[in-house]
């Protein structure tokens, strides 16, 4: 992998600035920090992160140039024993010639014994363990000893690596809390970085004479929230970029444009020459595309070919390591390697395919206003045949060609293009959709057994798919709310067709919950919509229901000749203000059948975690309609 290296050599003298508070050393322990059972400011968590400091400083080696150099300092304090997996530590970094390294590691572990008195336990080296990934990266492993529930464990650690131009983001909160984090830069004055913050309260930011601190206390932590995307972007953080180099007889603008990195990856070893390599082994593939007309046939033929001979490791990445024709040969490669033969074989069949830089919601949104290649964590396959654009990721084994990849739905990606390359939105009018219909006979003693067909299409034929391929769909079909369920057969069409519905076919049996001589009947059946997700008081992130869904659910029940339906729902229909959820329910009944369907359509994908409050009032008045029943009475 090519690197960049200082044209230039200046002297750089960094003082060492003092402690921005009063903190203990490391080694030294606060009896009270022991006995501590909860955190005050985030109560319930399972465990604390005390302090939490890193100090980053540059020196200039001779003969290789400048060199950036971190000092960690990690202190925890385990509340439940479920956090006592964080002193097993593992960290991965790119030892490749030395670029990184990570060097003096130690640790220790506090606890209290039966008499209240402090004791101490050491990291020794020889738990201390360098495992070799690959022939560029290798991680280091170790474990804190005698870790329980009350421990104060921490650890420390040196990363060196043989760059000036990257400072890392230094982020103050986690999943758990962390009381005290605190980063340290001292950059050389010929070095000019720009700063972006993400904060939900105060950072404090002290310049102490050639250093900067940047420091927050008490920060709650971060949990997952129903319905969430990139948590990562909602982490209080401070990241940096490169932008001036100023130095005696040097200037440079380091700051990039977006052709510039178009330009750098169409040229790179690893990027657009990697594309041209040539495959062998495809004339089954020639075959098939003897017989598709137009370039829409031809996309889909190509992509399913690719979709069923290639093997996803699960590895992301923008970059072939070691080129399109291993991963050919191995029928097995990252989500870089599958996509540039997907474009190398598209190439072929007279399409122009591009590669498209993305980053998965899980990932993080991307900022256009600041080009930034680390931003990207994946590279799809983009084709534009008119006014039909084309997003596809053929490591994904059920989403259909024409199908945009839901990961990154409604994001920005980066089109490597000399001519035509930028940014673009990612969108898509396709929903998911699923349509069930089901019929019911109930019995005297409130036994039940029927039949379903259950209808999978757009974002939802891809969710069923890959849970019946994980031998889960039987599982997920009989978990209802208010019913037990048992699936007695299940059969799958359209299979093999992806632009069909996935067609599930259904014969269950069951019990219906009852009380007395009261049998109570469900309507939302096979649906998947369980509880409601929506019942926390506050909420940090924003909503994100990946795309526009639609329900649909049309159903009868046959009711014995000795009961009669003592409480049927009324017809109704709820619209969130802004029109962009709807629900519309109608029931009735002839005689002893009783004819329901229920529509419940979501327009829109996303919702501001500002509009929590509405969103939250809406669904508690949406489950309560979906959690009533059709009451039927023994005569």
């Amino acid at each position: 992998m090519k690197r960049n290296t200082l044209l230039f050599a200046v002297l750089l003298s960094v003082g060492t600035a003092n402690a921005q508070d009063k903190l203990p050393s490391f080694g030294q322990i606060d009896k009270a920090d022991l006995t501590m059972k909860d955190c005050d400011f985030d109560p319930g968590a399972e465990a604390v992160k005390l302090i939490d400091i890193g100090e980053m400083s540059y020196a200039f080696i001779e003969g290789s140039g400048w060199e950036s150099e971190i000092s960690y300092r990690i202190r925890i304090k385990v509340l439940k024993a479920s956090a006592i997996h964080l002193s097993e530590i593992k960290m991965g970094y790119y030892s490749k010639d030395h670029y990184q390294d990570i060097t003096n590691i130690s640790g220790v572990s506090f606890n209290l014994d039966e008499s209240g008195n402090i004791t101490e336990s050491k990291l020794e080296k020889k738990s201390t363990f360098f495992k070799p990934i690959d022939k560029e990266r290798t991680e280091v492993s170790f474990a804190l000893p005698d870790v329980k529930t009350g421990t104060v464990f921490e650890y420390k650690y040196k990363m060196t690596r043989r760059s000036y131009s990257y400072i890392p983001t230094w982020t103050f909160q986690e999943e758990i809390p962390v009381r005290y984090s605190a980063y340290k830069l001292t950059i050389p004055e010929y070095f000019q970085f720009t700063t972006q913050v993400t904060k939900r309260q105060d950072m404090e930011k002290k310049d102490d004479d050639k250093s900067t601190w940047y420091i927050m206390r008490k920060i709650a932590g971060l949990k997952d929230e129903p319905f969430s995307s990139g948590k990562e972007d909602y982490l209080q953080r401070v990241e940096f970029q490169l932008s001036k180099i100023d130095a005696p007889n040097f200037y440079k603008e380091v700051r990039t444009t977006w052709p510039k990195i178009i330009t750098e990856l169409v040229e790179n070893e690893y990027f657009g020459e990697a594309i041209k390599k040539n495959l062998k082994g495809t004339a089954d593939l020639d075959a098939q595309l003897t017989t598709a007309a137009t370039t829409r046939e031809k996309i889909r033929v190509v992509y399913k070919y690719v979709q069923a001979n290639m093997q996803w490791n699960k590895d992301y990445g923008i970059y072939s390591d070691n080129g399109i024709k291993d991963a050919w040969d191995k029928k097995n490669g990252s989500i870089a390697d599958i996509n540039f033969i997907l474009i190398r074989l598209l190439r072929d069949a007279g399409i122009s395919a591009k590669p498209l830089l993305a980053s998965t919601k899980d990932n993080g949104v991307i900022n256009t206003i600041y080009p930034f290649l680390g931003q990207f964590n994946c590279v799809l396959t983009y084709v534009a045949d008119g006014e039909n654009i084309y997003v596809m990721n053929a490591a994904d084994k059920y989403n259909a060609f024409d199908l945009v990849p839901y990961d990154v739905l409604y994001t920005n990606a980066l089109v490597v293009d000399k001519e035509v390359g930028g940014i673009i939105a990612i969108t898509s009018n396709r929903k998911y959709s699923n349509n069930i219909f089901f019929s019911v006979q109930v019995d005297d003693n409130g036994k039940i057994s029927g039949d379903a067909t259950l209808n999978s299409e757009g974002y939802a034929r891809n969710i069923r798919e890959s849970t019946y391929r994980r031998s889960q769909l039987k599982e997920m079909l009989e978990d209802n709310e208010g019913i037990n369920v048992k699936v007695d057969s299940l059969d799958i069409n359209n299979e093999k067709d992806e632009l069909m519905p996935f067609e599930q076919k259904v014969k269950f049996g069951g019990t219906l919950e009852s009380s007395g001589e009261y049998l109570f009947l469900p309507y939302s059946m096979f649906t998947g919509l369980g509880k409601n997700p929506f019942t926390a008081e506050e909420r940090v992130m924003d909503i994100d229901f990946d795309y526009p869904k639609n329900y649909v659910i049309t159903g009868t029940y046959m009711v014995p000749e000795n009961y009669v339906i003592s409480e049927l729902p009324k017809n109704t229909k709820m619209i969130l203000p802004d029109t962009s959820i709807v629900l519309t329910r109608l029931t009735q009944n002839d005689g002893n059948i009783v004819s329901l369907r229920l529509s419940l359509n979501f327009k829109g994908a996303g919702y501001a975690a500002e509009s929590y409050p509405y969103i939250k009032e809406f669904f508690k008045k949406l489950y309560d309609i979906l959690d009533e029943r059709i009451v039927i009475k023994k005569k």
